[in-house]
C-alpha cells in the first residue's frame, strides 16, 4: 500500500504532462464550476431575494449537492468531446505516447467556451439577466456591446467555422498518414458524439469519447474497415432516430375506441395574455398579424374573462368546466388531496376525449402545472415542479459556464438536464414547437392538444430578434426581461414601466410568430380545414394601470388580469361554423361545452356544467339577458408592501412561511396545513361582473366590503359606484357561491363549510 500513492502521483504528473484529455477536462470543468459556485451564487428566486428564509433550503442540500454533480457530468462529457472533436489527430498520437501540447487544449476549450457563451447572451440575453443584473453588475456592458453589435448567427458561424477547419485538419491528416483505422474511427466518433449532444445524454457524449480514446484495434484489412464503419454508422444514425420514435409511440395511449368524428382539437395559448394588447384589438396592424390573420377566420369573442388570474387554478377551471371550489384546485401549490377530485370524480376534457382522441399537453415552464396533477392527457411534454426542480434550476443558473450548451447554442442539443425547460428565462417556443408538430402526424386517431407558451410570463422571454423591438436607447434592468416582486409596491419612473411595456409586447410578437408556424405547419399538412382552432390564455397581466402594479392574481380591478382572448376557427365541417366578432360577456368556462359539442360528444347531465354553448350564440352580437361570469383572486405570494389590495385584505404568511414540501407526493411544494388552506380561501376576492358593471367582494379584518364600478365609464375601476347599484350582483353572487354547497354565510362573510 505504501509503493500505490507514489505510483499513483507519478502517473497522474505524467498524465498530466502528456495532455491527457480526460484529465485537463476535469480540471477545466471543475475550476469553472467552483468559480461558479463561489462568485456566482445567488438568493434571488424569479428576483425576488429570498435570503431571509435561507434556513429552509438547508434540508435541500443533498438535492443541491447531487444536482450539482449532474452539471458537472454533463459539462465534463461535453468538453471532453469538443477536445477530442477540435484535436482528433492530437489526441490519436497521444494514445500512442506522443504528448497533446498544454495550450492548444486550453485554447480549444476557452475559444469554444467564449463563442458559445457570445451567441447563447445575444440569443437569450435574459436567461443571463440575473448573472449581469444581480451578480455581476460590472459585466452589463459587455452584454449591452454584445446584445446591440451581434446577432446569435454571427457567433455561430464563426464556431461553424472553426470546427470545420479542424475537422478538415483532423481529415486530411488521418488520409496524407495513410491512417484509415483512426479515420473512420474519427468519423464514427462524430456521428455519435453529435446524435448524443443532440439527444442530451452525457453517458452517451462520455461513451462516444471513450470509443475513440480506448485503444481497440480493427482488422487492417479495408474491406473488413469499410463494414465496420458503415455497421456503426448505421447503429449510431438508428439509435438516434429510433429513440426519438420509441418515445413519441411509447407515450400513445393503446386505448382504442370508437370517435365520434374526425376533428381535431388544438387549442394555443400563452401565459398572461391581456386582449386588448392584441394588434387587430390595438389598432396595431405589425404586432400580432398570425393571430390578426386567425382572427378574421374565426369567431372573436371581445369580452372574454378567466374565472381566476392563476395558472394552475385557471386550466383547472377551463379544463373541468367548473368552478375551483368544485373540482378542489384553488391556488398555484394543491397538495394531494386537493387534486385527488380533478381526473376522478370531476372530468376533463382531456379525459373526455381521450376515448376518441389521442391527447397532448406541451408547454414550457409555465406549465410545470399539467405534470401535477390527472388531468386525463395521454401524453405531457412539460416539465414538473417540485423542490428538485427548483434546486436544479437553481444550480443550473449558478454555472453560468454550462448554459450556453443547455440552451443549445452548440448547433441545437437535447435537455441535458431536464430542469432546463424549467428555467423562467428560457420560454422560447422553438424548444417545444417540435414536440407539438410530432402530435400532427397522422394516426388511426384525431388528437387534442393543447399548446402553452410561456414567452409571455414574467420576467418575459422574447428571444433575438424580438428583444430589439424595445427602445434601442434604453440601458436599464428592464431592457431584456422584467421580475416581479409581490412585496415590492414601489412604482418604477414612466421611463420604466413603458420598457417593461415593451419587453411584454415583444414576448407578445415572439408568441405570434410561433402561432403562425402553428398555423403553416398544419396547412402543409393539410389539417387546418378539419382542425378546431381556439386561441385563448389562462389570465392577463397588470402594466402599471393606475394603482394597479405589476403582475397578475392579486387583485379584480380593471380590465387587465381577467380580460382574455378567446378565438375559435371551426373546421369546415362543422355546420355552425360562424365569422363574427360577438360583444357578449363570456367566460372561459364556456371553452368546455363548446368544444364537446363541436366534436359531437354529448354532454353528460350529471356534470353540472357552469358554462354556455358558444355555438348556439344569438344573432344579435351581444345576450338578450343581463349575463353574469365569475372570477376569484388566487394565493397572495407576499404580506408586504403598501399595495391597495394589501391594505384591507386579511392576512397570511408569506408563501415561503406557508408551504411544505412532501417527500411522499414527489418533493412537491404545497400549501397543506389545513389552517392555512381555509384562510387562503376564506380571505380571496370574488368578483362578479357583466357587460356594464362589476361587483368586488373583499372580506376585510373590519367587515365585508363591497366595491361597485360601472365597466363602461369606468373601465379600470377608479371611481367606485354605491354598492346599492350592483345590488342585484351582490344577491346573484351569493346565490352562487351558497348554491354550489361548498359555502355558508357567516355574518356577511362566505366561509368554506369545511371550517364550520
Amino acid at each position: 500500500m505504501s509503493e500505490f500513492w507514489p505510483k499513483f502521483k507519478n502517473f497522474i504528473r505524467s498524465e498530466f504532462n502528456s495532455g491527457n484529455p480526460w484529465i485537463h477536462s476535469g480540471v477545466f470543468v471543475f475550476a469553472l464550476t467552483l468559480l461558479c459556485l463561489l462568485t456566482n451564487t445567488s438568493l434571488h428566486v424569479m428576483g425576488v431575494d429570498i435570503s431571509e428564509f435561507i434556513s429552509l433550503f438547508y434540508g435541500l442540500i443533498p438535492l443541491l449537492l447531487r444536482d450539482l454533480g449532474g452539471v458537472f457530468v454533463s459539462s465534463y462529457a461535453f468538453f471532453v468531446g469538443v477536445i477530442i472533436l477540435f484535436l482528433g489527430p492530437d489526441v490519436s498520437k497521444w494514445k500512442n505516447g506522443g504528448e497533446i501540447k498544454l495550450y492548444k487544449i486550453y485554447l480549444i476549450l476557452f475559444s469554444v467556451l467564449f463563442l458559445l457563451f457570445c451567441g447563447s447572451v445575444s440569443e437569450y440575453p435574459q436567461v443571463y439577466g440575473e448573472f449581469f443584473y444581480y451578480r455581476h453588475s460590472w459585466a452589463v456592458g459587455f452584454l449591452y456591446f454584445i446584445t446591440d453589435h451581434f446577432s446569435p448567427f454571427f457567433f455561430k458561424s464563426v464556431l461553424f467555422l472553426f470546427l470545420a477547419v479542424q475537422v478538415v485538419r483532423a481529415g486530411s491528416t488521418f488520409w496524407k498518414s495513410k491512417s484509415y483505422e483512426s479515420l473512420i474511427r474519427y468519423a464514427v466518433f462524430i456521428i455519435l458524439f453529435y446524435s448524443f449532444h443532440l439527444l442530451g445524454s452525457a453517458w452517451g457524449v462520455l461513451s462516444a469519447s471513450a470509443f475513440y480514446s480506448l485503444d481497440i484495434r480493427f482488422s487492417r484489412s479495408k474491406k473488413d474497415l469499410i463494414f465496420i464503419a458503415v455497421v456503426l454508422l448505421g447503429f449510431g444514425f438508428s439509435f438516434f432516430t429510433g429513440s426519438r420514435l420509441e418515445k413519441q409511440q411509447s407515450s400513445v395511449s393503446k386505448e382504442v375506441s370508437e370517435h365520434s368524428s374526425d376533428i381535431n382539437v388544438l387549442i394555443i395559448s400563452a401565459d398572461s395574455i391581456r386582449q386588448d394588447q392584441l394588434g387587430f384589438v390595438k389598432g396595431e396592424k405589425d404586432k400580432t398579424p398570425n393571430i390578426d390573420g386567425l382572427a378574421s377566420e374565426s369567431l372573436v369573442f371581445l369580452d372574454h374573462h378567466s374565472t381566476i388570474p392563476r395558472t394552475f387554478p385557471s386550466w383547472a377551471d377551463f379544463l373541468s368546466g367548473k368552478y375551483s371550489f368544485e373540482h378542489g384546485i384553488q391556488d398555484m401549490f394543491p397538495d394531494k388531496e386537493d387534486r385527488s377530485k380533478l381526473g376522478n370524480t370531476v372530468p376533463t376534457l382531456p379525459s373526455i376525449l381521450g376515448k376518441s382522441h389521442r391527447t397532448f399537453v406541451v408547454s414550457s415552464f409555465a406549465g410545470d402545472i399539467f405534470p401535477r396533477a390527472n388531468w386525463g392527457f395521454q401524453n405531457v411534454y412539460a416539465p414538473n415542479f417540485s423542490a428538485e426542480t427548483l434546486t436544479q434550476q437553481r444550480t443550473i443558473e449558478s454555472q453560468v459556464f454550462f448554459l450556453p450548451v443547455l440552451t443549445g447554442t452548440f448547433f441545437g442539443g437535447g435537455e441535458y438536464l431536464s430542469s432546463i425547460r424549467s428555467l423562467p428565462s428560457l420560454g422560447d417556443d422553438a424548444r417545444i414547437l417540435p414536440d407539438l408538430f410530432s402530435v400532427f402526424d397522422k394516426k388511426d386517431r384525431p388528437f387534442f392538444a393543447l399548446y402553452f407558451s410561456s414567452v409571455t410570463h414574467f420576467p418575459y422571454s422574447p428571444p433575438y430578434p424580438f428583444y430589439k423591438n424595445t427602445d434601442p436607447d434604453y440601458y436599464g434592468p428592464s431592457k431584456y426581461f422584467r421580475f416581479v416582486d409581490p412585496s415590492n409596491s414601489e412604482k418604477p419612473d414612466k421611463k420604466e414601466q413603458e420598457q417593461i411595456r415593451s419587453i411584454y409586447s415583444a414576448s407578445l410578437t415572439a408568441f405570434d410568430f410561433s402561432v403562425g408556424k402553428i398555423l403553416d405547419e398544419l396547412k402543409r399538412r393539410s389539417l387546418y380545414d378539419d382542425t378546431l382552432i381556439i386561441l385563448t390564455s389562462d389570465h392577463g397581466e397588470s402594466l402599471f394601470e393606475e394603482d394597479h402594479s405589476h403582475g397578475h392574481g392579486e387583485h379584480l380591478r380593471g380590465e387587465g388580469v381577467t380580460k382574455i382572448p378567446l378565438i375559435i376557427k371551426f373546421p369546415k365541417s362543422f355546420q355552425g361554423k360562424e365569422v363574427r366578432n360577438f360583444k357578449g360577456i363570456t367566460s372561459s368556462l364556456d371553452v368546455f361545452p363548446t368544444i364537446l359539442s363541436v366534436v359531437g360528444v354529448p354532454t353528460d347531465p350529471g356534470l353540472s356544467l357552469r358554462g354556455k354553448d358558444l355555438t348556439k350564440l344569438p344573432k344579435a352580437d351581444t345576450w338578450p339577458e343581463d349575463r353574469s361570469v365569475y372570477s376569484e383572486t388566487g394565493i397572495w405570494f407576499s404580506d408586504r408592501g403598501d399595495h391597495f389590495f394589501q391594505k384591507d385584505r386579511i392576512r397570511y404568511p408569506n408563501i415561503l412561511e406557508l408551504h411544505t414540501i412532501d417527500p411522499n407526493d414527489g418533493n412537491s411544494v404545497t400549501v397543506s396545513d389545513p389552517y392555512a388552506k381555509e384562510t387562503v380561501l376564506f380571505s380571496k376576492h370574488r368578483m362578479l361582473q357583466t357587460r356594464t358593471k362589476k361587483l368586488i367582494y373583499v372580506p376585510s379584518p373590519n367587515g365585508v366590503l363591497y366595491s361597485c364600478y360601472d365597466r363602461i365609464s369606468d373601465p379600470w375601476n377608479t371611481k367606485p359606484l354605491p354598492a346599492s347599484y350592483c345590488g342585484d350582483l351582490q344577491r346573484k353572487l351569493e346565490f352562487l357561491l351558497i348554491d354550489s354547497g361548498k359555502w355558508k354565510k357567516a355574518g356577511d362573510y362566505f366561509l368554506p363549510k369545511s371550517e364550520l
